[in-house]
């Protein structure tokens, strides 16, 4: 039976379960489901520049902020993850269903909650959080980072993904998302009333490495295929320090 990491697939399948779908999902008959991008391997490509290795999940506790589809909850799953839970505002207005769809073909349970992870309130703290494509949606991203610290075991790993600005400069810069100006990607003004839809800043390396000492985190730039083909792409690992 094909496993969930392959790349290579059979046919693509236009919504199963009537809904649209953001992540290109891999099914255990060797389908797969279209996503909205035109890249079907982009949620795979990302997975393998997270370069997480055999043990790296194993047993471990997972939160996936900014869930949608879950192509990444149900990887850390079958990943060897001891729990996972998936966490999604209601302005996703596929989440949880798709979620649920794709948990049943694989078999997993993942933890779903319907909630902004900077509100809810947890009953435990995690080994491992994925944070991939959620900081430039946030109006207020310092805030959000010292929550992500909160919730992680001390030692815990904050897998984060971003939109890059590509401003060069050795100093921290945050170039704004605008409506009005040729900035890396729009704001999307209209949306600002939604979660999770709207951009705000998007940093440059610097930025992301100043915010990780911020709030005591180590901070390592990964790159692979994913940042290779879409270049103005970011991925970190970030390590919680102990105080």
């Amino acid at each position: 039976m094909p496993t969930f990491f392959e790349a290579s697939y059979d046919n693509l399948i236009e919504g199963p379960n009537g809904r649209s779908w953001w992540h290109s999902m891999p099914l255990p008959d060797g389908n797969r489901i279209a996503g909205g991008h035109a890249d079907r391997n982009v949620q795979l490509k990302l997975w393998g520049n997270l370069y997480l290795n055999t043990s790296g999940l194993v047993r471990k506790h997972v939160l996936d902020i900014g869930a949608n589809d879950g192509f990444f909850t149900i990887a850390a799953l079958l990943a060897g993850a001891g729990k996972v839970t998936a966490i999604n505002t209601p302005d996703e207005p596929t989440f949880p269903e798709n979620l649920f769809f794709a948990s049943k073909q694989w078999n997993v349970a993942p933890e779903v909650i319907v909630d902004d992870f900077q509100a809810h309130q947890f009953d435990c703290r995690y080994d491992v959080i994925f944070f991939l494509g959620v900081l430039y949606h946030l109006e207020n991203i310092f805030v959000a980072v010292r929550r992500l610290r909160e919730l992680l075991n001390d030692g815990g790993i904050l897998y984060l993904e971003t939109q890059m600005s590509l401003i060069e400069s050795s100093l921290p810069i945050y170039e704004a998302a605008s409506d009005i100006y040729p900035t890396i990607a729009k704001q999307y003004k209209e949306h600002l009333h939604a979660t999770g839809i709207s951009n705000f800043l998007f940093p440059n390396e610097a930025a992301i490495h100043n915010l990780a000492s911020s709030y005591d985190f180590t901070c390592e730039r990964l790159r692979g295929t994913y940042t290779r083909d879409y270049s103005s792409r970011g991925v970190f690992r970030l390590e919680k320090l102990m105080k």
